[in-house]
């Protein structure tokens, strides 16, 4: 940052299972200017005593949350709360990875970040269903009964369902650069991505794909990173190190069959790109995953 009464550290979130749930009482009065590679959600319950609104502050600009409001913070944003002294809020804390790896969701991720303040007063039906989602998850982590973790995956899920719904329903209509068949486009990446996901194992280009949903490759590589916020060989690569995930779990099969396997076309970049993704080599993996 260029204002030196604005730095930033970086958080390393720790947490087990996917979703980190804070309660209110948990919630920080205040912290620090940071950062994380992580998506946050600060929500304001539709029912709280509004006397005394929390602050937070995303990228220098302040937010005071009122009832009914919902904060989005996206990975890599400086972000602090400036003020919560009466431990009104919600925290959600989840990898982004949850919804990159869903082509469903694909298409919508650049959208998504587009959005940081959700307010009853903007979007009433979108602000309450999303407030129904949280109270629907903090309650599931307050009992925490069998597959709790799952079922707030699920709704986690479908509250982002709702937010997509509502961007293709509205936002994509009334945006000036999604017009002239825009929806068409968005259907056409979708259709892109399941080809990748379906044929990453292949010899894939830019060139065929785009070919395979009608568009120039110098169309497509723009529009493909534009929707998605990956580059080509970006997601190609994401798609093959999860089909080598699932071929992990095979214990028959020797890293090098599965490298192959997975579309890559030596052992030593499998490797490479393996760690660099998930952090692990693939027979560390596979290790994990055994036991």
């Amino acid at each position: 940052m260029n204002n030196p009464e604005y730095r930033s550290t970086y958080e390393n979130l720790l947490y087990n299972g996917l979703i980190n749930v804070i309660d209110p009482k948990d919630f920080p009065r205040s912290f620090p200017i940071h950062w994380h590679k992580h998506v946050e959600m600060a929500v304001m319950p539709e029912d709280t005593d509004a006397k005394r609104l929390p602050v937070m502050r995303v990228n220098q600009t302040v937010y005071r949350l009122a009832p009914g409001d919902i904060l989005f913070i996206w990975p890599g944003e400086v972000h602090e709360t400036v003020e919560n002294e009466q431990s009104r809020l919600i925290g959600l804390q989840f990898s982004s990875t949850i919804l990159n790896e869903l082509p469903d969701f694909t298409p919508f991720i650049h959208l998504f970040r587009t959005f940081h303040h959700i307010r009853p007063s903007d979007t009433p039906e979108l602000a309450q269903r999303m407030q129904a989602h949280v109270r629907h998850i903090l309650s599931i982590q307050q009992n925490r009964e069998t597959f709790s973790g799952v079922e707030t995956l699920i709704c986690l899920y479908e509250m982002f369902m709702d937010f997509g719904t509502h961007i293709k329903n509205n936002v994509m209509q009334d945006t000036p650069q999604h017009t002239q068949g825009s929806g068409r486009t968005f259907e056409k990446i979708s259709v892109a991505c399941s080809y990748i996901i379906e044929n990453c194992d292949r010899e894939l280009t830019l060139e065929s794909t785009a070919d395979h949903i009608g568009f120039s490759a110098c169309y497509f590589s723009r529009i493909f990173k534009q929707v998605t916020n990956y580059n080509f060989v970006e997601y190609l690569t994401l798609q093959r190190i999860k089909r080598a995930q699932t071929l992990l779990a095979d214990s028959e099969k020797t890293i090098t069959e599965i490298s192959y396997q997975a579309g890559f076309k030596s052992i030593s970049t499998f490797n490479r790109v393996f760690r660099h993704y998930r952090g692990c080599s693939p027979s560390e993996y596979r290790k994990y995953y055994l036991n």
